[in-house]
Order: structure tokens, then C-alpha cells, then sequence
């Protein structure tokens, strides 16, 4: 090999390339530098022979750029590696640097000959990505999202670690699974409409987009509601498009569910609250104007009663944002005294509550006198209360760690039995024994009159 016909090339090439290019002796002692170097770096061949290169370097990727350099002389290999190099302006910009051995005749390195690459533009842009990523990443985590894709050829799914999270999945990176063993931890009743759904979403001329709404089943049993929106990746054109994938986010929606039923209930349960009140007052007229003596006594009996109704109603209000209640603590017959307030203006004696002291917590009180108010209310149109001979009795008692409460009517129109239809009062006095207080409510239907037996945890009630 002509080593100096092989350098005058290699430097009419040097000059004519956009690299910055160098070349160095046997021993890595660096003695050319191109025009393009020097223009980039602002350094002169003085500072830059030999070591003085090293100089351009960034300190912070100096020790591994000179450990790689050393190690290929030593190793006699080519030498490849990322750092970056300081402009003429001051700034720094990413250079993928390269180094190859050229050998004489009997194998000897004669010079190394190497370039400097700008991948400054390539690495702001991975850096973007990477930001941008883990920007992605923190918003799905704040919003308990997880990302999932269907490639419909192959049918199967994809899960990334939020996704495996929301079904209670370890999270091991991208989790693959055949499309039908994700079906299956769809409810069995849900499970035919995701399929629809994902029909409808990839049929041609849908639009492709996907959004469903399902409970699913987890590994412990219990069942969540998620909601997934997505959309399909076609190919081809004309009129006959093929869906290849679907891909889209899902999150867990239990809580706004929980949410919307109790939002659901509340407005059946003030609705029927209006008609109650409606359906009282209209019995207190009535049973005003049988005992009344003269208008003005009766305008004075029923203007105390709905007073009392007043007070009553008080008693079922919710918690307040600030945790104000209507009734805070009550003494339990103090809040059956209440709530039963607007039959006893009057006909006092009729209606007997009686039992031990117990404390009802600010958070029962509620439940505890709607159930009371559905009963009265129920007792004044159908029952004991409907009429000047009846008579109520609620007596109470404490049986180890439950209260046990029993409400009997005697005296009222005679019961033929239980009746053909459960209005929404009644279920929702048993609602709330059951769910909010986490007892049990039986009605015996007696002839001589209804008899209700509610049981519950002391512990509760008193919460």
C-alpha cells in the first residue's frame, strides 16, 4: 500500500466532506484536524494537535470518550461513540465520532482515520420523545388510565402496566393476551355488548370510533365498572376499507357509577318525599277537621302540626358540606318523638315510644328517620293512624350488640294481608336498614295490624 498516495486522498476527501473529520499516528496522537473542525470548534491546528482536542469535549463526557479512545488503540479496533463538542459560539452539540485503523502491508496501524457525524437534530428530538413520553406517562397515571390495543389479524391484545393495573394484573411492561381471555374478565352480561360495539366500530363507513362502557370481573372477585374509547386503524381505500387494529385508553369508572345511582336515588327518594309531605298534609286536614270544635281550633291544631312536620323533616336533611346535620346526636326517642310529632299534636296518648337510652350518630340519623317518616307516613294513610281508634307502640331494646326496634299498630282498618304491590317507600326503608345501617327489616301482617321488627348493630347506629 502507497501510505502517502493513501493520505493525499484521504485529504482531498477530508476537505470536500460535511464532517469534521481528523486523523491520527499509530499511537493516537491526533495531527490533522479538516477545515470543517476548525470552523466548527473555532480552534486552530495548534489547539488542536495531539490532546488539544480534547479540549472541545464536553467535561462530562470527556472520561468516557477518552476510556473508549484508549481501550481501541490499545485493542487496535475501531472506536465509535456518542459526546459533545463545543461550537465556536460557546454551545455544545451531540457528535457520533467514528475511528478506523488503516494497516500497512505487514499488518502494522500506520493512522487512524476518523470523522465527527452531527446528531444534534436527532438527539433533541429523542430527547423530545422521551419528554413527551413520560409527560404521556404522568397524565395517565394521575388519571388512572391504561392504554391498550386489538390487532384484529392476529386477535389478540395488548396491555401497557396501567392497563394490568386496573385489573389488578402485575405490571411486567406490554402484557399480550388472545383477545377471548380478555373477553372473559368482561361480565357475562356485558360481554355481548362490548362485542357489538366493536363491531359497529370497525364495520366500513363507521367513522372507527369505539367507546363502551362494561363491568368487569377481577382476580379477587370483585367486579368494577371500566369505560374504553378507541378508535380503528383502516387500510386500503375505496369502498371496502379492512380494520387491522383498535386501539384506544380505558378507566375505571365505579365510583362516578356509584355516584350517578346515588345522584338516581336521591331524586326518586326527594320526589317521593314531596308526595308524602303532599299526602300528609292532606291527612292532617282531614283528621284536624274531625276533632276540631270551631275553624279557629282547627286552623290552630293544623298550623302545630305541620309545624312539628316541620321540625321533623329537619331531622332527615343530609350532612352538610362543613359536617353541620340537621340533627347532629340524638337521643333515639327523642328522634321518634320527632318524627312522629305531627300525629300527637292533638291526640296525644295514641302513640308510645318507649325503650332505653340510645345515641343515634350524626351519620344514621338520616336513614334511621326515613325510615321512621315512611312508616308514620304509611300508618296515616293505610294503617293505625288513618283514624281516631288506632294506636302505635315503638319500644326498643338493647339484645348483645344490636338494637332491636319493633313497631306495632293496633286499632287501624283490619289487614287482609301483604299487599300486592311494594311501592318505593317501603323499598327504600328496607334500603336503607339494609345497606346504610346494616340491618334487617320484617313486617308481620297481622289482622289487628301491621307489626314491623328492624334489627341493627349498635355499632352502626351509633356512628
Amino acid at each position: 500500500m502507497d501510505l502517502n498516495a493513501t493520505e493525499s486522498q484521504f485529504a482531498v476527501l477530508a476537505e470536500s466532506l460535511p464532517q469534521l473529520v481528523w486523523s491520527a499516528r499509530p499511537d493516537g496522537y491526533h495531527d490533522y484536524f479538516n477545515r470543517r473542525w476548525h470552523e466548527f470548534t473555532g480552534l486552530t491546528m495548534e489547539q488542536s494537535f495531539g490532546e488539544g482536542w480534547t479540549g472541545a469535549v464536553h467535561p462530562d463526557d470527556l472520561p468516557t470518550v477518552l476510556d473508549r479512545w484508549h481501550a481501541s488503540l490499545e485493542a487496535g479496533q475501531p472506536y465509535e461513540g456518542e459526546c459533545r463538542i463545543r461550537r465556536a459560539d460557546g454551545h455544545y452539540s451531540w457528535m457520533l465520532s467514528r475511528g478506523i485503523p488503516i494497516q500497512d502491508m505487514s499488518g502494522t496501524i500506520a493512522r487512524w482515520f476518523g470523522t465527527c457525524t452531527d446528531i444534534d437534530g436527532q438527539k433533541q428530538a429523542e430527547e423530545s420523545l422521551r419528554t413527551l413520553e413520560e409527560q404521556h406517562r404522568l397524565a395517565l397515571e394521575a388519571a388512572r388510565l391504561g392504554t391498550w390495543r386489538i390487532d384484529l389479524d392476529a386477535g389478540t391484545v395488548s396491555w401497557d402496566e396501567g392497563t394490568c393495573a386496573l385489573f389488578n394484573i402485575p405490571p411486567d411492561g406490554l402484557h399480550s393476551m388472545p383477545l377471548e381471555e380478555a373477553m372473559e374478565r368482561v361480565h357475562p352480561d356485558d360481554r355481548q355488548a362490548v362485542k357489538e360495539h366493536m363491531a359497529a366500530a370497525t364495520a366500513p363507513g363507521s367513522g372507527g370510533r369505539y367507546e363502551a362502557e362494561y363491568r368487569t370481573i377481577l382476580s379477587d372477585g370483585s367486579v368494577r365498572w371500566m369505560r374504553s374509547n378507541g378508535s380503528v386503524r383502516f387500510v386500503g381505500s375505496g369502498d371496502r376499507p379492512r380494520a387491522v387494529s383498535l386501539s384506544g385508553i380505558i378507566s375505571d369508572i365505579t365510583e362516578q357509577k356509584a355516584s350517578q345511582e346515588a345522584q338516581q336515588l336521591l331524586t326518586r327518594e326527594l320526589t317521593h318525599r314531596v308526595k308524602n309531605l303532599f299526602a300528609i298534609a292532606n291527612g292532617m286536614v282531614s283528621m284536624t277537621a274531625r276533632t276540631a270544635k270551631d275553624p279557629k281550633e282547627m286552623a290552630n291544631a293544623l298550623r302545630g302540626r305541620l309545624s312539628a312536620l316541620s321540625r321533623a323533616h329537619e331531622l332527615v336533611q343530609p350532612v352538610s358540606a362543613s359536617g353541620a346535620h340537621g340533627g347532629s346526636e340524638v337521643d333515639l326517642k327523642k328522634l321518634i318523638e320527632s318524627v312522629l310529632a305531627p300525629y300527637t299534636q292533638v291526640e296525644g296518648g295514641r302513640i308510645v315510644a318507649e325503650g332505653p337510652e340510645v345515641r343515634v350518630g350524626s351519620n344514621t340519623t338520616t336513614s334511621l328517620a326515613l325510615v321512621l317518616h315512611e312508616l308514620a307516613t304509611n300508618a296515616a294513610k293505610y294503617g293505625c293512624l288513618s283514624n281516631s281508634e288506632g294506636q302505635l307502640a315503638i319500644r326498643w331494646r338493647i339484645d348483645g350488640d344490636d338494637v332491636r326496634i319493633d313497631w306495632t299498630e293496633v286499632g287501624g282498618p283490619p289487614v287482609l294481608g301483604p299487599p300486592s304491590f311494594e311501592g318505593f317507600g317501603s323499598q327504600l326503608a328496607q334500603r336503607s336498614i339494609a345497606g346504610q345501617l346494616g340491618g334487617t327489616l320484617e313486617r308481620e301482617w297481622r289482622t289487628e295490624g301491621l307489626c314491623v321488627h328492624m334489627a341493627m348493630p349498635l355499632g352502626r347506629l351509633t356512628a
